[in-house]
């Protein structure tokens, strides 16, 4: 048996075995760049973007439906939707940049421009907080139109109506509004101001207002916040942007409060503690039981926690580039969802709980014909859903044999063809992708 002839064997051997499971795997959308995400009560997994609309899936992201009506005025500037929240009934709420914030009362089909009574500016930066009290849904609204323009609102009654939260004492230097957060435990109010201003609470509905993140003991004063979030204990977390003269972490960090952010400590175990200069925590959610994930904007990328921040492991096995990213959820069934910068939303299937869903397979009857093949070879497939279709043809080396495939398919079956006249006689190795599902196969070259 000659040695080319077992390496032709070995080689089909590979390339016939299962791909190995990565903790991430690419979902079919949305076709847009994803800002936020949410998750309600069904499970259903809502992704805002930045050409004025709202996508949903229904499915674990097998697919994804846009919604725009109400968000879209018609005219080529896009907006971005910039948060999504959830409120009693799994009412949606989203600060859509330079709109406003609206409400959507039928799973994010439709939305409705709510009466915050500001004059919003078209380079406005909109946030939103929601809680339910006394059934219904509270919100709060922090109005970022520059540094003459910063406000805050606030309604018990779901969005109907609102009432002006004073800034008091909050310092006038304050240049921006990042974020503001209603606690889940108390009235507290939060805001989250810069430049290097802080992290403020106020027990009397903006009356006063108290900085509450110094630390005298860490030296450090020029604290910026851009996430904060609770989890069903009512444990409060928050996302301190990097400091690169911090004595505790440079890079960007998560920091916890169980006490409604009376004090609050740093969760350094395990974090990525470089100088990872104007970083970001873009998103922070939680899991089951103590789970918790966290995301950066660039470099870091995400981060897990079994154990309520306590210590950190990375988890970024099959994300794109860096994984650096927009936004993490995890829904009720504990699949968690991430929004890598510039690609398609990724997620992770909890294989410990239930998929209610019934989620099909994606990529149905591939094969590579004619096989072998001389000038031209042809790899079709069945798709089950609107996909997001990748296509490698490669040498069992691994060396790129032709231009790599990306385009959007229908549900149907496609045939792509590559031109293989160029190519050396030999085995070579072909890759489909689609929905998080691979598919390989080999063929040969005359």
């Amino acid at each position: 048996m000659t040695s080319r002839f077992l390496t032709t064997l070995l080689a089909i051997a590979f390339f016939s075995m299962p791909a190995q499971a990565q903790f991430w795997e690419i979902t079919t959308g949305p076709p847009a760049s994803t800002t936020c995400l949410a998750t309600n009560s069904k499970g259903h997994v809502f992704a805002g973007t930045a050409s004025s609309a709202v996508y949903r899936s229904t499915d674990l992201g097998v697919t994804w439906e846009r919604y725009d009506q109400g968000i879209d005025d018609g005219i080529s500037n896009f907006k971005t939707v910039n948060m999504i929240k959830v409120g009693v009934n799994d009412e949606l709420f989203a600060s859509v940049n330079g709109l406003g914030v609206l409400r959507s009362r039928d799973d994010g089909k439709t939305w409705q421009i709510l009466p915050i009574n500001i004059d919003v500016k078209p380079t406005s930066r909109i946030t939103v907080s929601t809680e339910v009290i006394n059934n219904k849904s509270a919100v709060f609204v922090g109005y970022d139109g520059g540094s003459a323009s910063l406000f805050m609102r606030y309604s018990d009654n779901g969005g109907d109506s609102f009432v002006e939260i004073p800034k008091s004492n909050i310092p006038s230097a304050a240049s921006s509004i990042f974020e503001v957060f209603l606690s889940p435990n108390s009235n507290l109010m939060f805001v989250l101001v810069s430049y290097n201003k802080g992290l403020y609470r106020s027990t009397n509905m903006g009356t006063s207002w108290t900085r509450i993140d110094s630390d005298p003991s860490s030296g450090e004063s020029n604290d910026n916040f851009l996430t904060m979030t609770a989890n069903r204990n009512g444990v409060l977390y928050i996302g301190r942007n990097s400091l690169p003269g911090s004595t505790k972490s440079p890079n960007a960090v998560v920091m916890r409060s169980t006490n409604d952010g009376t004090s609050w400590e740093y969760l350094l175990n395990g974090w990525d503690n470089r100088d990872v200069t104007n970083n970001r925590i873009q998103g922070i959610s939680f899991g089951k039981d103590n789970d918790v994930y966290a995301i950066t904007e660039k470099v870091s990328g995400v981060f897990y926690s079994s154990n309520g921040g306590d210590q950190w492991v990375s988890r970024n096995d099959g994300l794109p580039g860096d994984a650096s990213g927009q936004d993490i959820v995890v829904t009720n069934n504990n699949h968690v969802f991430v929004a890598p910068t510039g690609a398609f939303i990724h997620r992770h299937l909890d294989p410990t709980m239930s998929v209610k869903e019934d989620i099909a397979s994606i990529l149905q009857n591939t094969t590579a014909y004619p096989n072998p093949a001389r000038d031209e070879v042809f790899i079709t497939v069945d798709l089950a859903s609107d996909a997001a279709v990748n296509i490698d043809l490669t040498s069992i080396g691994g060396m790129q044999a032709v231009t790599p495939y990306h385009a959007m398919h229908g549900a149907g079956q496609h045939t792509i063809s590559f031109n293989t006249s160029h190519l050396a006689p030999g085995l070579y190795a072909w890759t489909m992708s689609a929905g998080g599902e691979v598919k390989r196969g080999t063929v040969v070259v005359r």
